[in-house]
């Protein structure tokens, strides 16, 4: 548990954490309007692996599902994240909004601690699709997640989340740009970054976050097993995605 910050270990929660609620709070509940289902499909105690489709080209879809548990149930959640965010100086935010590396290792660690633990596979080629790849399904790479779920023995909440697409709407991704600074690429969306910081203003998309029915994890830790629940995973996430799209009256 060396890894963890102090008070992920003890329960409390930080000033910065707490700040970042009172910022995020009107954003969910007024500005995107976000409705939730399925939040008596969060465990009430005990690990577990939220995963997730990943849009939006800033990753907010990760905040809002942080606190769309924080509002629905009692539960934090703790998130993966890749390695730019560790640089200084936003390493020491990261620990305290309770992101952590995106490695095997630090995940493990999580779910043996108890914790749930929110992942998305796309990764970055998730947050970095462009509009005319909204809601389609990246690859989800080498199937981490539900190795993680059967080394662990813990249930996988697959997370549909509708919305992010267009709150930014990725118009093009300029790669390289940005290597020096650690990041992938530089959004580039109707409003970002013609009006520099203004920009970075959500547009005020309706926002629907979907927790589904937990899958159990796979028998064994091998690739087959692996890979096939992780292919259930997707199926399950397209099936709902398609699903919540087809009951959307409206996108704003």
């Amino acid at each position: 548990m060396d890894n963890l910050p102090s008070h992920a270990v003890s329960g409390s929660t930080p000033v910065h954490h707490r700040f970042f609620d009172r910022i995020l709070d009107p954003i969910y509940r007024d500005w995107f309007r976000t409705q939730v289902i399925g939040s008596e499909n969060i465990p009430e105690q005990g690990p577990a692996l939220i995963v997730g489709n990943h849009a939006g080209a800033f990753a907010i879809d990760a905040l809002m599902v942080v606190h769309a548990l924080e509002k629905n149930s009692s539960r934090e959640l703790h998130l993966l994240g890749a390695d730019f965010l560790f640089q200084d100086p936003m390493r020491e935010l990261m620990a305290h909004l309770n992101v952590h590396p995106a490695t095997f290792e630090s995940a493990n660690e999580l779910l043996q601690a108890g914790y749930l633990v929110g992942v998305w596979p796309e990764g970055v080629n998730g947050v970095g699709k462009t509009i005319e790849h909204r809601y389609q399904l990246q690859e989800f790479g080498r199937a981490g997640f539900a190795r993680l779920a059967a080394i662990n023995g813990v249930p996988i909440i697959p997370t549909a989340v509708i919305g992010a697409e267009e709150a930014y709407p990725l118009m093009a991704r300029v790669e390289g740009i940005l290597d020096w600074a650690g990041f992938p690429y530089l959004p580039v969306t109707p409003t970002f970054p013609a009006l520099g910081p203004l920009g970075l203003i959500p547009f005020p998309s309706r926002w629907t976050i979907s927790f589904g029915l937990p899958i159990a994890p796979p028998k064994s830790d091998n690739a087959l097993d692996a890979f096939a629940c992780s292919d259930q995973v997707r199926s399950e996430l397209t099936q709902t995605i398609r699903e919540l799209l087809s009951q959307r009256s409206s996108i704003f």
